[in-house]
């Protein structure tokens, strides 16, 4: 009962997600052949302009298939989409008054339960929404006359997960400390922003940022796991977990 419960407070959260992430990733194969045209001769020839510089580095990374599938979508939509989605399912927690505190309470089930189901069902349900996208990927390619290792596809979802952890149990931790899921939203959302633009800007500690983790540069340039990261972040999301545990098991609703 407790887990169909728990299943009925996300569904629609996972299944939604799972629609847009799945569309976004089947898009982007799709439309690769015309993306790669225009991206061929929208190459810009100005050394001193930062957009244009992007322009070029995106138009050279894209002029493979793999490059393309990374740049533009593990870089950049799936690592957006799938963080935002994380973060709504963490928002909510599993004694929100929106997904009935009162008859969860109620139930002959300690709250380190109820807590440790909810988590549970959470990250297999991001764990599906990182690797499923991922996955289609070598399935969709041929009908665009190119393949994708599934190596890539298992490497690239599995970093994705281990990277974005963090940021669905920094949620659900803000979740149990804050009345309204607003705040949750924006705090864990705005750090998930900061965190990629050090990423890009701050290079000497890029290796152990958790969206250089989702986002695989190092993987897609020398076919190497971010290994330091894989390692650091998943401790830090279980301390959040185990936090966030006993803040709910001392709090008087």
């Amino acid at each position: 009962m407790l887990w169909y419960k728990v299943w009925r407070d996300t569904r629609w959260r996972f299944l939604i997600g799972l629609g847009i992430l799945t569309g976004t990733a089947l898009a982007n194969v799709l439309a690769y052949p015309s993306v790669h045209g225009l991206l061929a001769v929208g190459l810009v020839v100005d050394p001193d302009d930062l957009l244009a510089h992007e322009i070029n580095w995106v138009a050279q990374v894209s002029s493979s298939f793999r490059g393309y599938v990374w740049v533009q979508l593990v870089r950049q939509n799936l690592f957006y989409l799938w963080t935002i989605f994380a973060v709504l399912l963490g928002a909510e927690g599993p004694f929100s008054q929106r997904t009935g505190a009162i008859f969860t309470l109620s139930l002959p089930v300690s709250r380190r339960r109820v807590f440790a189901v909810r988590a549970a069902t959470d990250l297999g349900e991001l764990c599906v929404l990182a690797l499923v996208p991922m996955l289609l990927i070598p399935l969709a390619a041929p009908a665009v006359g190119h393949t994708y290792a599934l190596a890539d596809s298992l490497v690239h979802g599995f970093q994705i997960l281990m990277g974005g952890a963090v940021f669905y149990c920094l949620a659900l931790l803000l979740a149990t400390i804050f009345e309204d899921r607003w705040r949750p939203i924006i705090i864990t959302l705005a750090v998930a922003v900061v965190g990629n633009l050090c990423a890009n800007f701050f290079a000497a500690g890029a290796p152990f940022n958790p969206a250089t983790v989702m986002v695989g540069e190092g993987y897609f340039r020398t076919g190497m796991p971010a290994w330091a990261g894989i390692s650091i972040w998943p401790v830090v999301s279980a301390a959040m977990l185990y936090a966030a545990m006993r803040f709910i098991e001392t709090r008087d609703f």
